[in-house]
């Protein structure tokens, strides 16, 4: 017990503390997947990038594979429409790009490093002037806006101001036709010629096109189209001799802009004559001598109102209609060099991003290289297989290549932004091989390739093709009738990945497991199925499909199942002829069905020894798959009561039974009534054992189920000789430890039993496993891991095949409350951490990393010997990024463990001291979906739904950063006079920007895998105001979301175990030189200045602390005037920089642009 109070005062060391911040960071780095709910898109065909904004807020920018740009709107009135982006216009060729939000506000985003900054800001007043269509000038220096009222204001990119004049709708109808007697209404679209570029072609909502002249401010020609109601918009050729104009009435016609007569198919409805539903956009090309006209919208109103459509039509004849699964948002067409040549249709829907080859009169399919949806069917479960060989990975990539074989070979057209170079530590990592496998509610297990910012999808496994009945198997190859057409007219074909739509609740995939090292694939699903197969290739040596059962409850007699019915496997699947199911490289090799029909809760696999076990609601079983053999199964319910599975089960109740029980409360409770000497003991006694039931009420039910299984090659029979166990957890708190028998051919040689043929030699070669040891923990919570660690902290089963790593081995068990470490055989508990009794947190996934920095050699000696689990190599190793405030040492290694709350909090926790090294929200705590979809990675990185279609990538090593490291160069943009006067002088102006990418190099040395990451060019003349807000954001931005009033405000980084700065701690941190863990923040921030660097004229001069020990607050604003003077000195960019970290965290989320001549209202904060 003095041990234990004596340790809780114990702070780390002034070393253990520098380490932290040297190994352990949390910051959001990624996003992968589909945007949620999209609303705007836009293509920028001179930079060659796309953006797709969402309702939610967010933009995001793609250019080649690997620059990605993120944004996010922020709320300033608390009004849900400031999120909502309605159109996103591109200011061509310059990297920016303008957004209108349905609150109508008028957004110019400028791209700094991987992230977008909002610069200026014009909201619209009144209803007239609501915004309905944007047109940004060839030019580059003005927009026109096109309002609800019929009105086109100039909007001046460089003074961020309307300019005159504006073109009022009553001045372009004193110069229309008397004929035209109408309210022309809305602007739809404003189109710039692109052969005169001072003339406009303005199409209005009510069938008026004018062409207007800048430079006379006069309608040049009156296009009028006859009885049309509503039109919609326009398309101008890339010679600017013609425009298509389409209408809500589901027409279009070729308009020749030197003539204003109607042509002579100007009623012309592709999908006729029926009443049509509005044409929504139009593109037109050429595909070789022919015309391609491709529109979205236009169906018959009755018949196929409800489709969603995209229309190929070639003048030749040949005509498709892409028939989606989700709402058609907005599409867009690339073009070759002349502008006139189709190349790739790209469409936004609502789920997914589609793209197809116009240049293949089949319109065949182009695979993006990003934007992939996730979700084509609702994800059910996600696995991620680290460490896995190159081997395995080429495998799979294979089986994934045959599936790939309808799609065009047509490069991928969106190449814009700039790629660093890659150097030799990003070429190491590269090694790392992740896989993310996504099961999904029809059946299918998705592979996808996370070991990089692009999220590419490898291979796609399917297990319905097994099960059903025979007369299904004539629908599997319905991927095969994709290019045929309907008979009928429009030519139906359907398109896009997305289904959301499952033919049986049963097939979807619960539990996945992959072995990183051979390919071995175990699948099990919601009706008890488990699906073995590999990606070996050869059938030789595979016969017919075998089919196993094993029953959990055969020997209780009382229990009945009411749950749903097992999957039966297809008949003619199991005839003795039967071909052996390869599916695309992938090899079935059998089907273990698991009775009662309850879903799988976990999985184990280790197959170097050929075996996987299951847990259920209803206990566990052990398969040997090589030999296809049961091994033994465990039945987990308690005896005497056969409900133990949930709701799903039930026994059949005794009327008598409740009667009885029933009685006995009433006369209980009576007796206790009339005898009052009683009632103080029978409460006092009864209490504790009813709480303790009460506590247990809700999960009684399912103490039965199994929640973790754990294969390990460990000491548990004696401390001399490891052998291999199973050990499996429920929910009741139940740790049970078989040990199994191996005969000594399986471990030698895995391919001996199928080779020899017969049956006689399997016969001693069986597997056999017995109860070794049973573990009940007093709390009963649920056990969410075990893991067994040797002692330099590496789990027993990441290691490689045949090592045992370094004895004595220690056991973790981590429940929904509590650690606890367990010493191996003894099982003596060594440690425990109570989470929820200290925090009121509980635990919902555990894992264990491996963190790596380089450190001097001076603090390795000093930290040699302070803990067991830490450990060091050589300077060769070179997987770390070296940090600049060190000097390049050894290569400092730890493992530690991680751990996820039902809070969002991820925890990192040494092992086995169990002490907190961080501590980040990493998730909002509303968000139940992200919480248990999170899985984590070897490396200490972590993937997370961040909505049904997007993952979002945390990191919380400083040594693996997986981020997006392409940019998008910017052109200037040229400030105006009145705009430059309230800019400060260039002096002040440049020592900003040596703080701020001097800045931004202490973070990226950090450990980004970026290495030498080219600084963006930010434009060089420029408002005070946007250096200071690139400022802020460069310091701790993530991904977009920057530290104001977003909507996710829940879901930023947290970096401190304890909360935010606060003027006692910086006044603390500035007088004294030690540091406690408490103030974390802090840290950070000095940890910031003492890697700062700072560049005056040509010398080079590093700020480190123990420099300038002595600043205390006064100090602070006695500089505040050798701030602004031209000489940069050490001390002033300290203070820049501490103000910048700490304005950046403070107030109750309003984000501040501050102006230069305020800075003296940002040192007062102190």
């Amino acid at each position: 017990m003095l041990k234990f109070i004596r340790g809780k005062g114990q702070q780390p060391s002034a070393e253990r503390q520098r380490l932290q911040k040297e190994l352990f960071a949390y910051r959001k780095t990624a996003q992968h997947g589909f945007p949620h709910k999209p609303s705007a898109l836009a293509y920028d065909p001179v930079a060659k990038l796309l953006a797709i904004g969402t309702q939610t807020g967010a933009i995001k920018v793609f250019g080649q594979p690997g620059v990605e740009l993120y944004a996010q709107h922020t709320l300033v009135n608390n009004l849900a429409s400031e999120l909502n982006v309605q159109l996103l216009e591109w200011v061509y060729g310059t990297g920016r790009i303008l957004s209108l939000t349905a609150a109508n506000q008028l957004i110019l985003w400028e791209p700094v490093g991987t992230t977008l900054v909002p610069i200026k800001t014009l909201p619209f007043d009144g209803k007239l002037k609501k915004v309905s269509s944007l047109c940004c000038s060839l030019n580059k220096d003005l927009v026109w806006i096109g309002t609800e009222g019929g009105n086109i204001y100039q909007f001046d990119l460089k003074s961020f101001s309307i300019r005159e004049p504006v073109i009022y709708h009553d001045v372009v109808l004193e110069q229309v036709p008397p004929t035209y007697k109408l309210n022309p209404g809305a602007i739809e679209s404003i189109r710039q010629l692109p052969n005169a570029l001072n003339k406009l072609l303005i199409a209005y909502n009510r069938g008026l096109c004018v062409l207007w002249d800048l430079d006379t401010s006069a309608v040049e020609r009156a296009y009028i189209a006859p009885g049309h109601g509503q039109s919609v918009g326009l398309h101008v050729n890339a010679k600017g001799t013609e425009f298509n104009w389409y209408h809500a009435d589901g027409s279009y016609a070729t308009w020749s802009i030197a003539s204003g007569e109607p042509p002579q198919n100007v009623n012309y409805v592709p999908y006729g004559p029926d009443p049509c539903k509005s044409i929504n956009r139009l593109y037109k090309g050429k595909r070789g001598a022919n015309d391609i006209i491709i529109f979205s919208g236009g169906m018959p109103r009755s018949a196929y109102g409800d489709h969603n459509c995209v229309s190929v039509h070639a003048s030749d004849g040949q005509k498709v209609c892409l028939d989606f699964t989700s709402k058609v948002i907005d599409f867009f067409v690339t073009y070759k060099e002349d502008g006139e040549a189709v190349e790739v249709l790209i469409v936004l829907l609502e789920e997914e991003l589609c793209a197809y080859d116009l240049t293949d009169s089949k319109v065949s399919a182009v695979k993006a290289p990003y934007l992939h949806s996730v979700h084509a069917s609702a994800v059910t479960c996600n696995y991620l297989a680290s460490q896995v060989t190159h081997e395995v990975y080429e495998r799979i990539l294979r089986a994934g290549d045959e599936q790939d074989l309808d799609y065009s070979s047509i490069d991928w057209p969106i190449t814009g932004g700039v790629l660093p170079e890659q150097d030799d530590t990003q070429a190491a990592d590269a090694n790392d091989i992740e896989i993310l496998l996504t099961g999904h509610e029809d059946g299918s297990v998705k592979f996808w390739d996370c070991s990089g910012v692009l999220l590419k999808p490898i291979f796609n496994f399917k297990t319905a093709i097994i099960f059903g009945q025979e007369h299904d198997v004539d629908d599997v190859p319905a991927d095969a009738s994709i290019e045929q057409l309907d008979e009928g007219e429009p030519p139906f074909r359907k398109a896009g990945l997305f289904d959301p739509y499952s033919d049986d609740p049963r097939l979807a995939v619960k539990k996945i497991a992959l072995c990183p090292k051979t390919g071995q694939l175990i699948v099990g699903g919601t009706a008890g199925q488990i699906v073995i197969a590999d990606f070996l290739g050869d059938t030789k040596d595979n016969g017919v499909l075998r089919v196993s059962s094993m029953n959990l409850v055969s020997d209780r007699d009382g229990f009945v199942w009411k749950g749903h019915d097992q999957l039966n496997v297809r008949a003619n699947l199991l005839e003795e002829h039967a071909a052996p199911i390869n599916e695309n490289g992938v090899n079935i090799s059998g089907v273990l069905q698991v009775l009662p029909p309850a879903s799988i809760t976990c999985l184990a696999l280790e197959a170097n020894w050929g075996l996987v076990s299951a847990g259920t609601a209803h206990g566990l079983v052990l398969f040997d798959f090589k030999n296809f053999l049961p091994v033994f199964h465990r039945c987990t319910l308690n005896p005497n009561d056969m409900t133990g599975a949930g709701e799903q089960l039930s026994r059949r109740k005794s009327f008598k039974k409740s009667l009885r029980e029933s009685f006995r409360k009433l006369r209980k409770g009576r007796s206790t009534r009339n005898n009052p000497s009683n009632v103080v003991p029978t409460t006092l006694e009864a209490r504790p054992v009813e709480r303790q039931i009460e506590a247990r009420c809700t999960d009684d039910g399912m103490g039965s189920m199994v929640r973790c299984l754990l294969f390990a090659k460990t000491y548990i029979t004696n401390v001399n000789i490891t052998s291999p166990t199973l050990w499996s957890a429920t929910n009741s708190s139940t740790v049970s430890v078989f040990l199994l028998h191996l005969p000594p051919a399986q471990t030698a040689a895995t391919t001996l039993p199928p080779a020899s043929g017969n049956a006689t030699p399997q016969t001693p070669r069986r597997i056999s496993a017995q109860l070794a040891k049973e573990i009940q923990l007093k709390h009963r919570a649920p056990v969410v891991g075990i893991s067994i660690f040797d002692q330099t902290g590496c789990p027993v089963d990441q290691l490689n095949y045949g090592e045992n790593g370094t004895p004595p081995h220690r056991v973790l068990i981590a429940s929904e409350e509590q650690f606890k470490v367990f010493s191996l055989p003894q099982l003596k508990p060594i440690n425990k951490y109570k989470l929820t009794a200290n925090e009121g947190a509980r635990i919902r996934r555990v894992h264990f990393g491996s963190f790596t920095c380089r450190v001097p050699h001076e603090l390795l000696q000093s930290l040699n010997g302070s803990s067991p689990t830490k450990s060091s190599r050589s300077n060769e190793g070179g997987d770390g990024a070296a940090n600049s405030s060190i000097s390049p040492g050894e290569l400092y290694h730890e493992m530690a463990l991680i751990c996820l709350t039902n809070l969002g909090d991820i925890m990192v926790l040494s092992v086995p001291e169990l002490k907190r090294q961080l501590n980040a929200a990493a998730v909002r705590r509303e968000d139940i979906n992200g919480i248990s979809s999170l899985c984590f990675t070897n490396s200490g990185e972590a993937l997370y739904m961040m909505s049904s279609s997007e993952l979002q990538r945390i990191a919380l090593a400083t040594s693996k950063v997986v981020q997006p490291t392409g940019v998008v160069e910017i052109e200037p943009l040229l400030m105006n006079e009145d705009v430059e006067s309230t800019a400060p002088s260039n002096e002040e102006d440049d020592s900003d920007k040596e703080i701020d990418t001097n800045d931004n190099c202490a973070e990226n040395s950090t450990g980004e895998t970026g290495g030498d990451m080219p600084e963006p060019p930010v434009a060089k003349h420029r408002a005070k105001p946007l250096e200071l807000n690139i400022e802020n954001n460069s310091v701790l931005l993530s991904n977009g979301l920057s530290s104001g009033s977003s909507p996710n405000r829940a879901n930023e980084t947290i970096t401190s175990s304890i909360g935010d700065i606060t003027v006692d701690s910086v006044r603390d941190h500035l007088n004294t030189t030690t540091t406690t863990l408490c103030s974390t923040t802090t840290e950070e921030t000095v940890g910031r200045l003492s890697v700062l660097s700072t560049q005056t004229n040509q010398s080079t001069t590093s700020v480190n602390m123990k420099d300038i020990p002595n600043i205390n607050v006064p100090n602070l604003l006695d500089l505040a005037s050798k701030s602004n003077t031209t000489e940069t000195s050490t001390s002033s960019v300290v203070i820049k920089s501490v103000i910048t970290s700490i304005s950046h965290e403070k107030s109750n989320g309003e984000s501040e642009t501050l102006k230069a001549n305020t800075k003296t209202h940002e040192e007062s904060q102190f």
